[in-house]
């Protein structure tokens, strides 16, 4: 079943994929609201056999993925109303795959917490400069989502710093995927779409949550 549902992720993102190049709307919509069930139901095969063990991973992993769902369908509609509430669902994704690496953080030394601390505020300062100045409640709600982001960057780092394993690689690797699609999404949203602009945005978005996946099941497959 792993391999039944894990091929029609690979198969429906690459439909989707072709739907951005070609612009068919119809196609991506279609193919959209599948993405991250296909992805859970490839996760839960793998997770179930391993209960109880699994229970907390299966639990966050769901949710996570669930709100990537809701934040899909969302998405699919016009109006900064669905634009909001999609990015909701979102930020509530990332907590949940942040919360199943947060012990990694009790590893870091002041100073990692130092570096990270600077890093994120540079990102911010470029969504800020770059995105969504001059800042009004939109803007503002950029931040504190582009905040969260780095959180889930930094907790794949320090993940990586902690257990020194592919799984935590690939983690991280989904984190900063992650922040190059929203990047490349807000960029969008607030000033302009660019040339294969909703390709590499759904690219990196699929890519992110299918590592995030892999990263947080892989330990107990």
């Amino acid at each position: 079943m792993m391999y039944i549902f894990g091929g029609l992720f690979i198969v429906d993102s690459i439909l989707h994929l072709i739907g951005c190049i070609t612009g068919n709307k119809k196609l991506c919509t279609i193919t959209k609201p599948l993405l991250m069930p296909l992805l859970a139901a490839t996760a839960a095969v793998i997770l179930i056999p391993e209960l109880p063990a699994s229970g907390f991973t299966l639990i966050f992993t769901m949710l996570a993925l669930a709100c990537g769902t809701a934040g899909d369908i969302l998405l699919l509609y016009t109006g900064k109303k669905y634009f909001i509430l999609g990015a909701l669902c979102f930020f509530a994704g990332h907590i949940f795959w942040i919360v199943q690496y947060a012990p990694a953080f009790s590893t870091l030394s002041l100073a990692a917490l130092f570096i990270g601390a600077a890093c994120s505020a540079a990102y911010l300062a470029a969504v800020y400069f770059i995105i969504v100045k001059p800042a009004d409640v939109m803007g503002a709600g950029f931040l504190v989502y582009g905040a969260a982001l780095c959180m889930l960057v930094f907790t794949g780092a320090a993940a990586v710093n902690a257990y020194h394993t592919t799984v935590s690689e690939l983690f991280l690797s989904g984190a900063l995927l992650f922040l190059a699609s929203d990047s490349m999404l807000g960029y969008t949203v607030m000033k302009k779409k660019f040339p294969l602009s909703e390709f590499l945005i759904m690219a990196t978005y699929i890519a992110a949550q299918a590592l995030l996946t892999a990263g947080v099941v892989l330990p107990l497959y």
